[in-house]
């Protein structure tokens, strides 16, 4: 993912020159032009010539990039968005160790059939409390050649502050 490129736009009643950036979770207009088109309200894209064109459930969005910059981008539309094991960077050949319990069942799903209980480069925790946080780090003392990944819930009712 993260793709960027400057353009002129044409969105909706929109046009103008436009920043357009490719996340995971979206595509993301800044600037004459602005918008914010989640990936899953993609449902076509295309190139003609300098256009690259992208049909969504918010309307069509052309963008000139010239022909170049629009094929990379169809060729990044296609990619397939990665998983969240494979953000994780963890896979049944690359296990990790989770410290806790998991709760969060798209974690848990991530996880499946890619964990161990012995030693791993990585180590997973569900930071629900500072008390979870501690026992983490007290964890991470004692394989400081894993990395840590921290996961935590958002939000005013989040058990563990963003500070």
């Amino acid at each position: 993912m993260g793709r960027e490129a400057a353009a002129e736009v044409r969105f909706g009643d929109q046009t103008g020159p436009a920043k357009l950036l490719l996340e995971a979770d979206a595509l993301i207009l800044r600037g004459a032009v602005r918008a914010r088109i989640p990936r899953d309200a993609i449902r076509s894209y295309a190139v003609n010539g300098d256009d690259l064109t992208i049909a969504t459930d918010l309307g069509t969005l052309r963008a000139t990039l010239g022909a170049p910059e629009a094929a990379a981008w169809l060729r990044a539309l296609a990619k397939p968005r990665p998983t969240l094991a494979q953000k994780l960077g963890v896979s049944p050949t690359h296990p990790a160790r989770v410290l806790g319990q998991i709760t969060d069942a798209t974690l848990a799903a991530a996880l499946l059939g890619a964990t161990t209980g012995a030693d791993a480069a990585i180590l997973i925790a569900e930071l629900t409390s500072p008390a979870a946080m501690d026992h983490a780090l007290t964890e991470a003392r004692h394989h400081p050649a894993a990395a840590l990944w921290g996961v935590t819930e958002k939000g005013k009712a989040a058990g563990l502050s963003d500070a």
